[in-house]
């Protein structure tokens, strides 16, 4: 040991003990899980390297003092009254000045904690370089031995103080203080400390190494690691020094948000991505759809897997449940829905409400937001779910649909179109209108956003030439809009469960024709001066009573403004 290094340790017996503060009290933090049900959390476990290093320093550790607490209430209360002595040990201490109570001394008040300084011998184990902890203090013990300890200087001065072993913002962590039984016993204790700071004067070599397991729980609004283990104290008797086992157990919820690191990681086992920002896994149907229930509740159940490697380490064991899930792009996401309608059909025989009711519930989901995904019903359905590979499914829906009433009071049947026939527009608006003087065409679908939806939402109004039109539908992500006909105007959704269907509205002196349709206005197919059909649309008769609300709104205002 450098000369230096004995003459520090040389008066040993002046500083072990040496605190300001007496009184060792402090309560090991309670921590209440706060996951809700449903929502994101993660379970993590490895191991943790420590070794435990001799340091002399300067601590300042944050300790309950309800004395000062109560005697600065009694100063903002009536201060006159107060000794003389009280008040010079408060401004001394910068708790309070002639103005009242200092910022310092409300945060007294506020946590009940207050700093209490000393310098000493410590023997501290710290975690060795973890990637998530760093390098920082888990147990701390004071050197209580009356001779000089024989341990070799590492790091002195500036190298020490400026070192990874400093403390320069509040961490938790456990001491073990010598607690007097009777007058000539002691027996060490252990507390759960915030240590404040700590500025080390001399690191020793390191004398013992061990690991520990870690265990850390996250999610949206939590984030705890608890370090368990069993490391090995001093104990200092007559001129030497022994060793015994002491119990660790400490938790550490101040090392900041960390979950976006973890996602991430989790979603590169799914070739995916996490979507920071929506807190969502991104990733195709291909790999979610084996994980029960997942596409139908858009969220992962359960999850668990080994070995996972992070940017903040290797992980041993992960076990995550209801981890949040959208997919990666519109083509992914239109066969996440035609596999969530195939095992929602598959299961049972729906009816055509209950149908609605389920569907629009799944498509209205905030992972869906970002996508086109219209309703799909009955002949639509037909036409896209094999017979063959989905045979269960296939006939439900076509119970469904010979199961359906038509409640109109005319005698209107259903219009079905084939994919690539020829289309008489002409012939079809006039059915769809009942060959009746139109005044006013209510068209609602969600997605009317594009330069076909564009040009055959203008032949429409070309037939009908001295209707007035409104267009209902959700406002565009990103670009301009398309253009409206002459005499249009266009009103903004927004999600909602009853406006997932595709309605034409045609409004006569004497009566409203009303109909659903199946597919969007992208089933009209242009070629020069002919129309074809593209894909299978159905239009469906419908009352004025039997559509959404909004419609029937929209329908009682025009005829009003009408009279």
């Amino acid at each position: 040991m450098s000369n230096h290094k004995k003459h520090q340790m040389s008066s040993f017996s002046d500083l072990k003990g040496t605190s300001e503060a007496n009184e060792p009290v402090c309560e090991t933090k309670n921590h209440s899980s706060l996951n809700k049900k449903g929502s994101l959390a993660l379970a993590l476990s490895r191991t943790v390297q420590l070794k435990r290093f001799p340091i002399i320093a300067r601590c300042t550790f944050l300790r309950k003092r309800p004395d000062l607490v109560s005697l600065l209430k009694g100063m903002q209360n009536n201060s006159t009254d107060m000794p003389p002595r009280l008040k010079q040990y408060l401004t001394r201490e910068v708790l309070w000045d002639e103005s009242g109570i200092t910022d310092k001394g409300q945060k007294v008040i506020d946590s009940g904690l207050f700093e209490a300084k000393e310098r000493g011998l410590y023997h501290i184990w710290y975690t060795d370089t973890d990637p998530l902890l760093r390098t920082r203090p888990v147990l701390m013990q004071r050197d209580t031995a009356f001779f000089d300890p024989n341990m070799k200087g590492w790091k002195k001065g500036a190298d020490a103080a400026r070192s990874e072993f400093q403390v320069k913002q509040p961490v938790q962590l456990n001491v073990l203080e010598e607690s007097f039984v009777d007058r000539n016993k002691t027996e060490p204790k252990h507390y759960s400390l915030q240590l404040a700071s700590l500025e080390p004067e001399v690191i020793c070599s390191p004398e013992k190494s061990a690991e520990i397991q870690l265990e850390w729980t996250l999610g949206f609004s939590q984030s705890l690691v608890s370090l368990k283990g069993q490391l090995d104290m001093l104990q200092f008797k007559q001129n030497k020094t022994g060793s015994r086992p002491e119990a660790l157990a400490l938790s550490i919820d101040d090392f900041g948000d960390r979950l976006n690191d973890v996602m991430a990681a989790i979603a590169g086992e799914f070739d995916g991505d996490w979507l920071i920002e929506d807190r969502r896994l991104q990733a195709s149907l291909e790999l979610i759809q084996r994980y029960p229930s997942a596409v139908q509740k858009l969220q992962i159940g359960s999850l668990n897997c080994s070995g996972l490697s992070t940017v903040i380490g290797r992980f041993k064991s992960v076990q995550a449940k209801h981890i949040p899930i959208q997919p990666v792009d519109q083509l992914d996401a239109e066969k996440w829905h035609r596999f969530w309608l195939e095992d929602f059909y598959s299961r049972k025989y729906h009816s055509s409400s209950e149908t609605r009711k389920h569907q629009s519930q799944w498509l209205d989901h905030i992972a869906l937001n970002d996508f086109e995904l219209p309703l799909k019903e009955q002949q639509s359905l037909l036409s896209e779910i094999s017979r063959e590979s989905q045979p269960q499914a296939y006939w439900h829906i076509a119970a469904m649909a010979d199961l359906t009433p038509s409640r109109s009071r005319k005698l209107r049947m259903p219009i079905s179109l084939v994919n690539e026939d020829v289309l008489d527009f002409d012939e079809l608006l006039k059915q769809l209108s009942g060959g009746e003087f139109i005044e006013h065409i209510i068209y609602s679908d969600r997605y009317v956003h594009t330069s076909r939806h564009s040009r055959n939402l203008n032949s429409v109004a070309a037939y009908f030439t001295d209707a007035e039109g409104l267009l209902l539908t959700l406002g565009k992500h990103s670009g301009n809009e398309e253009d409206l006909p002459d005499n249009w105007s266009r009103e903004i959704l927004q999600k909602v469960n009853d406006n997932h269907g595709r309605y034409w509205i045609f409004v006569g002196s004497e009566y409203v024709w009303c109909w659903e349709c199946s597919s969007g206005l992208d089933f009209i197919r242009e070629n020069g001066d002919r129309f074809s059909v593209d894909g299978f649309p159905t239009f469906t008769p419908k009352e004025v009573g039997e559509l959404p609300r909004y419609l029937q709104d929209q329908i009682n205002n025009t005829t009003a403004e009408a009279l």
